[in-house]
């Protein structure tokens, strides 16, 4: 599960930032909506959290920044020079255009911690560092920092708990590239765990990834998913009887520009798998609908249900930017509670959100500590904070007091010219 996650110089974030699933001694909805960690130091953490504030505030590019590190973890020793130099998009506007990109990863895995930083600029790595606690002291594996002076990397030695051809390993890390991936894919035994819930147990979702029905389409032979996607429409009112895979040939050659033109979607691609809903009723024939047709927010919900579907059954991290675009308000209210839900989610499963609906800055649904704002600094930016920041009462109106400017993070409306 992750424990937290920080950034500097990434996009529009130029100091460090810093967000936290740890929970706050609040009991408040504690037997829902938290995880006991079985550490003394962070007791609990919370299974949501959602990032409210202004567009261009920087919502989308925190939830960019916990990609791109993962795509680094995952793939650096693939990248070419020009591959890296592309992933390198620091704080345009002062000095820090020219200084490194900083991230730093926070897990507990098992009853182990793992705690990942590492930092690059357009050129090389600059520095690498991963702490790992079994006991409540921690354990520097590696760390590696690069010398502008000698043009190389220094390395502190490695920890004792750390096993392997570790020399081997580090010989074959390039500069642009990470120890950690070089290691793990050399065959590390100690470190597989934590590259296999990056890759595995780490989900980033960005609205373009939703508009291909393909990932559900593919599902639909399974019995059990397509009967959990039925019942899960019809619980929000949205009463189809059956769905299957679209035939090919079923989707005129316009429907696309007609989807655009009254307000949806267009797909980029027409010939790629897409499903059909069935309709029936007493006294007309049968009708199946194809998704293109369908409602934009049928079609959102229908897209959102495998990922989250997959982090409620495998415990995953799930991101989503944009959470609730075109859906209800109650609907979105029902698909955060899926996740507090303990008889629905036991697993571990995790949600970090960023969203604009007021409606879900309620503390029957959210525990203070899950409420996040982004807004903009004196410099233009971003800046995150705790709605605790604030010290809201526990019975207070959040909604109300966020849109009258009370915790900050809203767009100043006709006062700036």
């Amino acid at each position: 599960m992750l424990i937290g996650f920080k950034l500097r110089n990434f996009r529009s974030f130029r100091s460090e930032q810093t967000f936290t699933f740890a929970s706050s001694s609040d009991r408040t909805h504690e037997s829902t909506h938290c995880i006991r960690t079985g550490m003394k130091a962070i007791p609990r953490v919370s299974k949501a959290a959602i990032v409210f504030g202004p567009n261009s505030s920087g919502k989308t590019n925190l939830l960019m920044a916990v990609a791109t590190m993962r795509d680094l973890m995952l793939h650096s020793t693939s990248f070419s020079d020009a591959q890296l130099r592309e992933r390198y998009t620091p704080f345009l506007f002062g000095p820090s255009v020219e200084q490194p990109t900083e991230f730093e990863i926070d897990l507990l895995l098992g009853d182990v911690r793992y705690r990942y930083a590492m930092s690059y600029d357009a050129d090389q790595i600059t520095s690498e560092r991963l702490l790992v606690y079994r006991t409540g002291k921690s354990q520097r594996w590696f760390e590696r920092v690069f010398d502008p002076q000698a043009r190389a990397d220094s390395w502190a030695p490695f920890s004792p708990s750390f096993n392997g051809p570790r020399e081997m390993w580090r010989k074959a890390t390039r500069p642009q590239a990470l120890f950690l991936t070089a290691a793990a894919q050399l065959n590390s035994r100690q470190l597989a765990p934590l590259l296999y819930w990056v890759e595995h147990s780490l989900e980033v979702v960005f609205p373009s990834d939703l508009l291909d029905l393909t990932p559900v389409a593919t599902q639909l032979s399974d019995e059990e998913f397509k009967s959990r996607l039925l019942a899960m429409l019809r619980e929000v009112d949205i009463l189809v009887d059956d769905i299957r895979i679209a035939e090919p040939d079923a989707v005129p050659a316009d429907a696309g520009v007609a989807r655009a033109t009254a307000g949806g979607h267009s797909p980029k691609h027409p010939k790629r798998a897409t499903i059909e809903f069935l309709y029936a009723r007493d006294d007309w024939h049968p009708v199946w609908m194809n998704a293109l047709f369908e409602a934009s927010g049928t079609h959102r919900l229908v897209a959102l249900f495998k990922p989250l579907l997959a982090a409620i059954d495998d415990g995953k991290l799930l991101l989503i930017d944009e959470f609730d675009t075109s859906l209800h308000p109650l609907i979105a209210r029902f698909l955060l509670q899926l996740l507090t839900d303990p008889t629905a989610s036991s697993h571990g499963a995790q949600l970090l959100v960023t969203s604009h609906n007021t409606t879900l800055m309620d503390l029957d649904i959210l525990r203070r500590d899950e409420i996040w704002l982004m807004s903009l600094d004196d410099n233009r930016a971003s800046s995150l904070s705790p709605l605790l920041r604030s010290s809201p009462r526990k019975r207070e109106l959040i909604a109300k007091g966020y849109l009258r400017g009370r915790y900050g993070a809203v767009p100043q409306i006709g006062l700036k010219s």
